[in-house]
């Protein structure tokens, strides 16, 4: 049985052309598919992912040119080679520049398709492989765990020495991980196929410095040496604590970093010298091994102490809990306020080693599901002893897990949502195609992952530029919501926003074209969507939103008002009165997962009166609606469907509001009161809890 080469799809309209490809790339050991039309292999191309797409230009419906387009904002991985029986070279430069590799003309003969169809491939092969090795890179660095502006220096710093040959000095107090920083840049390097040796300079004699440049095969004071065994040399050598080395030693090791600098540090295939430093009140670096690394032009590294970066604290203990969890054997899903602050208030004159050490302890002596102040107390102060589990009435919580305030915790329940949430993106990008509501235009979405702190943006299908999902972008309330920076303008977001707020999504491009498809008029579509994708947690931690008093907007008694008051859990009760046949409404959410939302929130559909549809005509608004995706009401009935909950005009009401609330850029946990809101009211209100978080914006 022939090996199978690579996936193709054959996209052409004419079925003898689609034919007599495939027969020829299937006898070359190709797997191949084909489809008619851009849509389905649109379609294809997001299920199957194949390494390669032969599309042709002119075709019915989606040509080749607008196919192509939404592929590459797909972000799919597969090249692309366009096919054409009318050639041109502005056609060919247009097709490049949307992202086609290349260009053939029709009749082909058979070399030039597989000519065509081998480079391709071959491109393709080498970019994933770069790809791969960009993947491992962040992988590693990830490990370097810090949101804070000294941590994620530290971490471009390594990326960049992982680029270099020359020696590297890291300095910094103890404990702040020099040497584990060290391997990474070895392991991120193109050396990183031969071993790392590690050398303690305080254990260091003049016979082990000789016996070193033997083993590197170096010229010595009686000429040159052989190695002293056939293993090929290190393809690096860390000197740890280089501040401890005997200073009799100190010319003699900064001959051997001179010499290993000279003769075998400048390509790939020679030793790169690299060398710790604790530093102590301050960076003092003299004689004559600091010269000799100077002299080599070596790089510097200089990592921050954890006491002025204390915002990674809580990342770092959440990551040590995890290890030592696994390690003992516990489960703690939970980290108490005031247990975290104990951890972020410790002196810290070991760095991360300290802190790592203490919460090693903590995890030791914790019998439970809470991490407990006393437990860090007792573990900051050294003691080992196991600590009997408390009652967990009255704790509120940071970090892993939820418990309810002056709740008792029962096992297996869920408990108050965390302050600290990990931050979360899609697995995969998808597309979803559907009809603008207001401009009845097709349209539709891909949905891309984000790496973390990008925050949720909006990006214009066809041209690229993007929008971030912030209230300082809100340009529009009426019927909708609008985002728009000058450049891009994005109406209708206020249901994937909402979808996205439930399910906690926080890193997220969305690229679509003026407006968000309208679907059946609910959410439920882009819950699927979601979970279609998969949801991937991700290593940067974001703080929930909550409020210290109430705040509100509008009139309390009659008029339109919401009011936001602190609570530990999110949570929304909407009063609706409108007009017959819809009365007065109420309906009270209580956040619990994104599949309870999918469940009671997301089904409910826009919904408006007959007596309004001609106000939007006039507007130039409505032209999407249909039937299907909209509940149109009359002075005495539901026109056009059965409702989906008694109250689900109130229910969308919600779904509106928790979609306009994600503009604050980040989850809210409070208690939410609405009457008879909508938009205008939602973003008065996150303006007012917007400017109690970061004081008064200006005005644009």
């Amino acid at each position: 049985m022939a090996v199978n080469k690579g996936r193709i799809v054959i996209v052409d309209d004419e079925e003898n052309i689609r034919a007599a490809v495939k027969d020829i790339l299937t006898d070359e050991g190709y797997e191949v598919d084909c489809a008619p039309d851009g849509e389905t292999a649109l379609r294809m191309i997001q299920s199957n992912s194949p390494d390669l797409v032969l599309l042709d230009i002119w075709m019915p419906g989606l040509d080749g040119l607008q196919t192509l387009k939404i592929l590459k904002n797909m972000e799919s991985d597969a090249e692309v080679v366009m096919m054409s029986g009318h050639g041109a070279i502005e056609t060919a430069v247009k097709a490049t520049k949307l992202g086609a590799f290349d260009f053939i003309e029709k009749p082909f003969s058979l070399e030039s398709i597989l000519r065509a169809v081998g480079k391709a491939l071959r491109s393709r092969r080498l970019r994933s492989k770069k790809n791969t090795l960009i993947l491992r890179q962040s992988a590693m660095l990830d490990r370097f765990i810090g949101s804070s502006r000294g941590a994620a220096e530290t971490r471009r710093m390594i990326r960049d020495l992982a680029l270099g040959t020359g020696p590297v000095l890291l300095a910094g107090e103890e404990g702040l991980g020099k040497r584990f920083a060290a391997r990474i840049i070895h392991a991120l390097s193109d050396r990183s196929d031969r071993p790392f040796a590690e050398v303690v300079c305080g254990s260091l004699s003049k016979a082990d410095i000789e016996d070193l440049r033997r083993g590197l095969g170096l010229v010595g004071t009686s000429g040159p040496q052989e190695p002293k065994d056939e293993q090929e040399p290190p393809g690096a050598i860390l000197f740890e604590k280089l501040n401890e080395l005997a200073p009799e030693l100190s010319g003699t090791l900064a001959g051997l970093v001179k010499s290993v600098s000279q003769e075998s540090g400048a390509g790939s295939n020679g030793t790169r010298i690299m060398a710790t430093f604790d530093v102590k009140g301050g960076l003092t670096l003299d004689g004559d091994v600091f010269a000799a690394f100077k002299s080599a032009g070596a790089a510097m590294l200089e990592i921050s102490p954890l006491r002025e970066r204390k915002g990674d604290i809580p990342e770092l203990v959440e990551k040590f809990v995890d290890e030592f969890c696994e390690e003992y054997g516990k489960s703690v899903e939970i980290v108490e306020d005031k247990a975290m602050e104990r951890f972020v208030s410790m002196s810290l004159r070991g760095n991360v080693k300290e802190l790592k050490e203490a919460v090693s302890r903590a995890v030791s002596i914790c019998d439970g599901a809470a991490l407990t102040s006393e437990a860090v107390k007792r573990a900051i102060e050294g003691e080992t002893t196991p600590l009997a589990f408390p009652s967990q009435a009255g704790i509120r919580v940071y970090g892993h897990g939820s418990m309810i305030a002056s709740r008792p915790a029962a096992k297996g329940k869920a408990r108050e949502r965390q302050k600290l949430l990990r931050q979360r993106t899609l697995k995969n990008s998808v597309v979803l195609r559907g009809l603008g509501l207001h401009s009845g235009i097709k349209t539709g979405m891909i949905l891309s992952p984000l790496p973390p702190d990008s925050g949720i943006v909006f990006g214009d299908i066809s041209t690229g530029l993007r929008v971030p999902a912030l209230l300082e972008n809100v340009r529009s309330t009426e019927y909708a919501t609008t985002l728009s920076n000058g450049s891009v303008t994005i109406k209708t977001i206020e249901h994937i926003m909402s979808a996205l707020h439930s399910y906690r999504i926080t890193n997220l491009l969305i690229k679509i074209g003026d407006e968000a498809p309208i679907m059946d008029g609910s959410a439920l579509d882009f819950c699927q969507i979601i979970e279609d994708s998969g949801i991937e947690d991700q290593d940067g931690l974001i703080e929930e939103i909550t409020v210290d008093e109430p705040v509100s907007v509008g009139d309390d008694a009659d008029g339109p008002s919401i009011r936001v008051e602190p609570s530990p859990i999110f949570s929304i009760h909407y009063y609706l009165d409108y007009p017959a046949p819809i009365g007065v409404q109420e309906y009270e959410y209580v956040h619990q997962s994104g599949e309870h939302y999918k469940q009671t929130i997301a089904p409910a559909r826009t919904f408006g009166f007959l007596r309004d549809v001609k106000k939007l005509e006039e507007a130039g608004l409505g032209g999407g609606g249909k039937l299907s995706n909209f509940v149109l009401i009359d002075d005495e009935k539901i026109v056009n469907t059965d409702l989906r909950f008694t109250d689900e005009p109130a229910r969308h009401k919600i779904l509106d509001l928790i979609g306009d609330l994600y503009l604050l850029g980040r989850p809210i946990r409070a208690k939410i009161t609405a009457r008879k809101s909508g938009h205008t009211q939602n973003i008065a209100l996150i303006k007012k809890i917007s400017e109690r978080l970061n004081g008064p914006q200006p005005v644009k």
